[in-house]
């Protein structure tokens, strides 16, 4: 309870920044998140062998290992240009982030300044103590909101990677087995 306390003390005490942050970070986070489990559980070798394409009998063993040959380059190309899709948003967010809390920090400047100019005593000091916790808060959150974003980033960049080399694989041991089975 202290801890969503703090977190709405944050909130308001960064300024309008902080709930634009706060957006950006359910959005990031739900993205990365989404893009990491699918990539987790995909088995793209069931992709190939739900829509393989059958040949009838009276087509070549050559022209059975070459659609199949097309249906694996059908999927990997699929797989990769989703994945790149989703990763080219999510750095988009990644991006926005710490540059979101750069324009806080800039806001928060300008309210300390704001304050160094009205020479009001006691009051002055409060306003630039409020200006400086503003563009401090925003810096940090953007900050942290950004860096372990970029670990699941490259995560996620793994795990595809992965599981392309998994479908490559497939793809070599269809290839020899059918060739193998035509050769016999």
């Amino acid at each position: 309870m202290e801890s969503l306390g703090n977190f709405l003390h944050a909130l308001r005490t960064g300024g309008p920044i902080m709930y634009l942050l706060a957006a950006l970070s359910y959005v990031l986070y739900w993205q990365v998140i989404t893009i990491l489990l699918y990539v987790l559980k995909v088995r793209l070798q069931t992709f190939v062998d739900n829509n393989k394409l059958r040949a009838d009998l009276s087509s070549t063993d050559a022209s059975r290992v070459e659609l199949l040959l097309i249906r694996y380059e059908e999927v990997q190309l699929q797989f990769r240009d989703f994945i790149k899709n989703r990763l080219r948003f999510t750095g988009v967010l990644l991006i926005a982030a710490p540059l979101l809390g750069l324009l806080g920090t800039v806001l928060g400047m300008l309210d300390m300044f704001n304050g160094l100019s009205l020479r009001a005593g006691h009051q002055t000091t409060l306003i630039v103590a409020e200006g400086v916790k503003k563009s401090l808060i925003t810096t940090q959150t953007g900050l942290t909101i950004a860096i372990p974003a970029l670990f699941f980033v490259y995560w996620v960049r793994r795990v595809a990677n992965r599981r392309e080399l998994e479908l490559l694989e497939h793809k070599v041991i269809a290839t020899e087995t059918l060739t193998t089975d035509s050769d016999a």
